[in-house]
């Protein structure tokens, strides 16, 4: 099914022709609205043309992951110096020059206008022709969707942008300036919320949860209003909300209740989750409401974001990890916490499929892995695994309704509730006393412990899959949860090079050995042990042939030849300075200098850029 998915895209793209730089028309269609929205399957192909986008280095290697970091949970490597590379956006130092702004920048704006496109002629042919068709309704709800997903993106990385509904025409006005993005997310809220109770759940769709379906709409509201109810950051780099931010916590709420009472399903186990997308595997009725779909050749998921995989002789091809995770992330699970196997991979695959350790700043997204697709890729192959990337779950609304419900009424029994059944996955049920009740029972004592506790189970749930950095902007925690995470990982280093200290249990070095089938076993993931284990070549070579091997763990945080921190402490996050996370963070991204200059003086950078 994915293969004629992605057919379906080709055929789209040459049906619907759209901007080629951003506002600027194209040569007019070879096909009238009249041919290519008259009948249900040529306006299906039409509305695949939008979802073809997806398809693009723009968003499988840039938008969905590359542009979410440096959080205090997925983090990309930072060089010693600014590069002008996807490196200065994670450590907050891009600048106007940076080539990636402009391939995300028109690759978003060709979306929106491909998903204008084909609004106006379901709703001026198709609708006009079937407006009870059931297949038209849920192409205009998807295409609606489509352009909101790209408008969410777009004020999440550049603030206030310019928006436009109506297709681009020869004679436009191309110069447009920046709309205010509160304005945007209320007309997207309000535009889904008209079209979504006309639309077709995964399971009564050609391709399930590989098209958006109504319950993905539904969600997609709630966390809409939940980023409208939110801070964003300013011109003058202040985050503000707006006054009227319950109103639209209220419409989260709303939304997030709605899906729960119309379409509820049970949790699935949590590996299984991203198995699935690993083995190409595509319930309905399940945890994921909505996944981009990659055929094999397309995607980078497994290449780019996931567990290391070395290129050899063997069939499987290479594939690293751009953003990995902090030692201060692995460290924030409760260590009976299932999803903490899953998340955190603490090993990769050499040229020999041996495992070998990654190391204290590679903790890798082990959700997704190149070795687990039902078909080796090829000893050359390296992108294009074919493995979906996971846009939204239902634990996501299961914690925005309990977000939101306690924002509007404190930690009610609903806003616990959703939190339980979120928690009561994560562990196993003999420990569901300690770890769910008594837990839930204590964080819920008032209404910012319960938001403390929401924070924190969003990153234990989500880790990789990079919505962290939009939760923390409309928290107004960007700056807090960076200088937090910096601060610690400095303190880590510290105690364990010294030995004493608030993290002087935690390792400072991991001691494991390699068994027979290449794989490895740990000693200590969690704690310093007591007693050093005898070390495999120590006192000399040849000493100890079963003992262990060590790699530094906390100790990495530390350079003892300066007696301060370590380059990943001080070079991840550089472009913040701020250890006390008092000011505002300056996520925003700048505009592209070509941006500026194609816009005749309408546009300007601003957020101090």
């Amino acid at each position: 099914m994915k293969k004629l998915y992605v057919i379906l895209f080709v055929l789209a793209a040459g049906i619907l022709q759209s901007c080629k730089k951003f506002l600027t028309a194209d040569s007019p269609s070879n096909f009238t609205p009249e041919y290519v929205f008259a009948s249900e399957a040529d306006a299906k192909k039409s509305v695949n043309s939008v979802y073809a986008l997806f398809n693009q280095d723009a968003y499988t290697s840039r938008l969905s992951n590359n542009f979410a970091g440096n959080t205090d949970i997925e983090c990309g490597g930072v060089s010693a110096s600014p590069d002008n590379s996807r490196r200065d956006i994670w450590s907050f130092e891009c600048t106007p020059a940076n080539a990636d702004l402009l391939t995300v920048w028109n690759n978003g704006f060709n979306a929106i206008n491909r998903a204008n496109e084909c609004e106006k002629g379901l709703l001026e042919v198709g609708l006009v022709k079937e407006p009870n068709s059931k297949v038209m309704n849920n192409l205009l709800g998807e295409v609606r969707a489509l352009r909101a997903l790209w408008y969410y993106w777009l004020i999440n990385h550049w603030g206030d942008v310019p928006f436009k509904t109506k297709p681009s025409r020869a004679g436009d006005n191309f110069y447009l300036p920046r709309t205010g993005r509160d304005t945007i997310l209320s007309f997207l809220i309000k535009d889904l919320m008209e079209v979504e109770p006309k639309m077709a759940w995964a399971d009564e769709l050609d391709y399930g949860i590989e098209r958006i379906n109504r319950e993905f709409v539904i969600g997609f509201i709630a966390r809409l209003a939940m980023m409208r109810g939110g801070y964003s950051l300013q011109p003058d780099l202040t985050m503000k909300r707006k006054d009227d931010y319950r109103e639209y916590y209220q419409i989260a709420n709303t939304y997030a209740k709605k899906l729960i009472d119309l379409k509820p399903r049970a949790l699935p186990d949590y590996a299984t989750v991203f198995m699935n997308e690993n083995k190409y595997i595509k319930p309905v009725n399940s945890d994921v409401l909505y996944e981009v779909a990659f055929h094999p050749g397309f995607g980078d998921v497994g290449w780019n974001n996931g567990v290391r995989v070395d290129a050899g002789t063997h069939p499987y091809g290479s594939g690293s990890n751009y953003l990995s995770f902090p030692i201060t992330y692995y460290h924030s699970f409760d260590t009976t916490d299932k999803r903490l196997p899953v998340t955190c991979s603490i090993i990769y695959y050499d040229k020999d499929l041996l495992q070998q350790p990654s190391g204290a700043t590679s903790i890798a997204p082990g959700k997704w892995n190149r070795l687990l697709v039902p078909t080796p890729l090829g000893s050359a192959s390296a992108k294009g695994t074919g493995i979906n990337w996971p846009v939204m779950r239902y634990a996501d609304v299961l914690l925005l309704l309990a977000e939101s419900e306690n924002e509007l009424n404190g930690p009610t029994a609903v806003a616990q509730d959703a939190l339980r059944l979120v928690r009561q996955r994560a562990f196993p049920e003999a420990l569901w006393g300690e770890k769910v009740t008594a837990y839930i029972n204590s964080v819920a004592a008032d209404k910012q412990t319960f938001f403390n506790a929401i924070v924190n189970e969003r990153a234990w749930e989500f880790g990789g899959e990079c919505l962290r950095k939009y939760d923390l902007a409309r928290w107004n925690l960007f700056g807090k949860k960076v200088a937090d995470t910096r601060n610690t990982l400095a303190q880590m280093g510290i105690d364990g090079n010294a030995g004493t200290g608030t993290y002087a249990q935690l390792p400072d070095y991991l001691y494991y050995k390699r068994n027979s089938d290449g794989t490895i076993s740990w000693y200590n993931k969690f704690k310093k042990p007591a007693v050093e284990p005898p070390l495999k070549d120590v006192p000399s070579v040849g000493s100890n042939p079963d003992g262990y091997t060590r790699i530094a763990w906390t100790r990495a945080m530390y350079n003892t030849t300066t007696s301060g921190s370590a380059n990943y402490v001080l070079w991840t996050w550089r472009g913040y300075t701020d250890n006390t996370g008092a000011s505002s963070l300056r996520y925003i991204l700048p505009l592209h200098n070509s941006v500026i200059s194609s816009s005749l003086g309408v546009l300007q950078n601003q957020y101090g850029y």
